[in-house]
């Protein structure tokens, strides 16, 4: 008897193109915040407030950095920058 073995497990399945659940899900929160903007300012402070936003979106929900999702190589650079180092060469 013989069992197949998934291979690409680590990957996550792609819900609309190349688009994965928790990527929709984000891109629909920020057009959720639009839409909150849209309804409680004017147009025109809605636009220039947006355009940056949707940039911003889309920057994380699609770009990538050396072959990484850029919200990973940002948490990394991040916890570059926050956690403590320190290098011992020769302890004694």
């Amino acid at each position: 008897m013989r069992f197949i073995i998934p291979q690409f497990i680590d990957v996550e399945d792609k819900i609309i193109g190349p688009i994965t659940l928790k990527q929709f899900l984000f891109l629909l929160g920020v057009a959720l915040l639009l839409f909150f903007f849209w309804y409680l300012f004017k147009l025109w402070f809605v636009i220039i407030i947006g355009t940056p936003i949707v940039f911003l979106a889309a920057a994380l929900v699609l770009g990538k950095v050396d072959g990484r999702p850029l919200p990973g190589y940002l948490k990394a650079w991040l916890n570059y920058w926050t956690n403590p180092r320190l290098y011992i060469w020769k302890k004694k």
